[in-house]
């Protein structure tokens, strides 16, 4: 997509990422073209037990603004919680400005095996932005 969405257009994004990585930040989505109003972030685990696992502690969602906005806290997303099919979701609205992201951020370390999650983001967009 490399147009302009009409103001207030309400939609779903989504992506996958897969927890069996290195600690640290990965990018779900980008703001392109305008600003685009995020109201909830879901991270949907797959059908595999994550809570077991040596290396990795969490997971938490959030943007990359000086001051993030968190949609998923480490708490929440606290190892713990990554059971089975487990949908752990986020309700904060943040406006993304163009260029800037929504990321995921793994603590600790990997999770044991491959475990791709579902990513789902309820956007409305604002000046035609989207996210991508």
């Amino acid at each position: 997509m490399n147009y302009p969405l009409p103001d207030g257009y309400n939609y779903i994004m989504h992506t996958t990422i897969d927890l069996q990585q290195a600690a640290g930040t990965y990018d779900l989505f980008t703001g392109i073209l305008g600003d685009c109003l995020v109201g909830s972030v879901m991270v949907r685990l797959p059908n595999i037990d994550v809570s077991d696992d040596g290396a990795i502690t969490g997971i938490s969602v959030q943007t990359d603004d000086v001051t993030p906005t968190t949609f998923i806290t480490l708490v929440s997303g606290a190892v713990a919680n990554l059971t089975p099919e487990k949908q752990l979701i986020g309700y904060s609205s943040a406006i993304i400005k163009v260029g800037k992201k929504i990321q995921l951020t793994i603590a600790g370390g990997p999770a044991d095996v491959s475990t791709v999650c579902d990513v789902y983001a309820k956007v409305t967009s604002i000046d035609g932005g989207y996210l991508a």
